[in-house]
């Protein structure tokens, strides 16, 4: 079987569906897999191993400096149709036997969606978000585009069990199936710099990833709750720019910016630090289902990282019942700082609960390793294509 991935954000475009796509992609081999994504007018070159995925480009993006993707969507619609004809084209040249289209992009999923029923080839949607449930969604298209990408799908593979059990109860489908983050590579122990220690005159946080509506509320406050306190500061590792942070409403003063770091580098970044932060999103544009069925990309490189691991995060998220039920981070689910600091406090002052933390996460981490999830995956599409023959 060989399949074409369709997802509007790849690399060198930076976010986490990026990520995950590019970590699920090392799984395959050239035979097995083709990644079609969006690119700009002018981009960085991508170089990749050798034995890995294909990754072909479609022009689809304009911005203006480097921001804009909202004001360009006409532009994005102009190109919708060469886009469904791209993909034809590549199902028919590259032999497809299978396509799985990615949202949080409505455009590629969509696209990717009419082109496999033209072509007669099964197709499945692979939901890191939620879509019409997203108060910050707003086309008055969303409901018809998703029930069309739900009626054609085999599978809706979704970010989590959140997600999944969500799913299942509002549209009573049993064809949600969890495909969750990944990572290919578990950390040489030797290079862990180890955990901080008990009562530190002063411990370096650090936080990484995209700081937006799905986790700005906790950002910020957990960045007021130590600015007063000499013992904690915290750095940023993002590639928002630190002039839209502060238009986001984050008092950059607070917090040591550091701009973006490479995906490959993040691992000896976060060694130069004593305690990891996770910020979820209490409140915010995206409405409560979304902060409920959130699972940030970046929970993978802190679970890996062999730091403690502090989590300011809603009670009745997925997140949190996740992090309940692994027991791999100190948990901080009300909004105050008093419990932020008091968090901190339990972490710093206690050796013991730090290598209880440590251990725990390095044990969760293990799910997500990426040749198990993709075997998986595998075994899901390979039965649903047998069932289909047997049928025919």
């Amino acid at each position: 079987m060989k399949i074409l991935l369709v997802s509007w954000s790849i690399l060198p475009y930076n976010g986490g569906s990026s990520i995950i796509v590019e970590n699920l992609s090392k799984n395959f081999s050239k035979d097995e897999l083709l990644v079609l994504g969006s690119r700009k007018l002018v981009q960085d070159q991508m170089t990749r191993e050798k034995d890995t995925p294909n990754f072909k480009y479609f022009f689809s993006e304009l911005y203006f400096l480097g921001r804009g993707y909202r004001y360009f969507i006409w532009f994005r619609k102009w190109r919708f149709q060469p886009l469904i004809n791209k993909i034809k084209s590549i199902i028919k040249e590259e032999k497809i036997d299978y396509v799985i289209a990615v949202y949080p992009n409505p455009f590629y999923c969509h696209a990717a969606c009419i082109a496999a029923k033209a072509m007669k080839i099964p197709f499945s949607s692979y939901f890191h978000n939620t879509y019409t449930e997203n108060m910050a969604i707003t086309d008055p298209k969303a409901e018809q585009i998703q029930q069309e990408v739900f009626d054609a799908s085999e599978y809706v593979f979704v970010m989590s069990k959140g997600m999944q059990k969500y799913y299942e109860g509002k549209y009573g489908e049993t064809k949600f199936r969890p495909l969750v983050h990944t990572f290919n590579n578990f950390p040489d122990q030797k290079l862990l710099s180890g955990i901080p220690g008990e009562n530190k005159d002063h411990y370096k946080l650090v936080a990484i990833g995209n700081f937006n509506e799905s986790n700005l509320d906790a950002t910020i406050r957990f960045a007021k709750a130590i600015r007063n306190n000499a013992k904690y500061s915290l750095s940023l590792y993002t590639h928002v720019p630190k002039v839209l942070l502060r238009k986001r409403g984050l008092d950059t003063d607070l917090i040591e910016y550091k701009g973006f770091v490479k995906p490959d580098d993040v691992h000896k970044v976060l060694q130069d630090y004593d305690i990891c932060v996770l910020t979820h999103g209490f409140t915010g544009g995206y409405g409560e289902v979304e902060y409920k069925t959130i699972f940030p990309t970046r929970t993978i490189p802190l679970l890996l990282s062999g730091k403690p691991i502090i989590a300011h995060s809603p009670k009745g998220s997925f997140l949190n019942d996740f992090i309940q039920e692994h027991q791999c981070a100190e948990l901080i689910d009300t909004p105050d700082t008093e419990s932020i600091l008091l968090g901190l406090e339990k972490i710093g002052s206690d050796e013991n609960y730090q290598r209880k933390l440590v251990a725990a996460s390095a044990e969760t981490a293990k799910q997500f390793y990426g040749p198990n999830v993709v075997r998986e995956l595998k075994d899901i599409l390979a039965n649903k294509t047998n069932k289909n023959e047997a049928n025919l």
